[in-house]
């Protein structure tokens, strides 16, 4: 039996970019800069990381309460990377399915471990 291989169709990410650009008109976040966006993309994916290190068993500080879940922040920085993508006029489907075939191009091999 041949493996099931998943497809992606064209307009599925497209699609999604546009919802996420209505949704944050609806919540009244397209009059934010660049620098603003950015900067919460920053602070979102620091914050995925964080709920990584939390689920990962890593040293976390006590004192800190921890209410990151890794999906949640998952979630707000694809949505947060849509909407930069937005205000920069980026076609995220376009871009992504150009990336892909470069990545399918190349040949990938796990690099030898160091002594650290």
């Amino acid at each position: 039996m041949k493996p099931y291989k998943i497809t992606l169709k064209k307009g599925t990410i497209r699609h999604l970019q546009k919802y996420i650009a209505q949704k944050c008109k609806e919540w009244n976040f397209e009059d934010e800069t660049l620098h603003e966006k950015l900067l919460l993309l920053t602070e979102e994916v620091g914050e995925l990381i964080h709920a990584c290190r939390k689920i990962s068993g890593m040293n976390l500080d006590t004192k800190r309460k921890t209410t990151a879940q890794v999906e949640e922040e998952m979630a707000d920085v694809i949505m947060i990377s849509f909407d930069v993508a937005d205000k920069l006029g980026v076609d995220i489907e376009k871009e992504f399915f150009k990336k892909s075939k470069i990545i399918d191009e190349r040949k990938y091999k796990r690099a030898t471990k160091s002594k650290y």
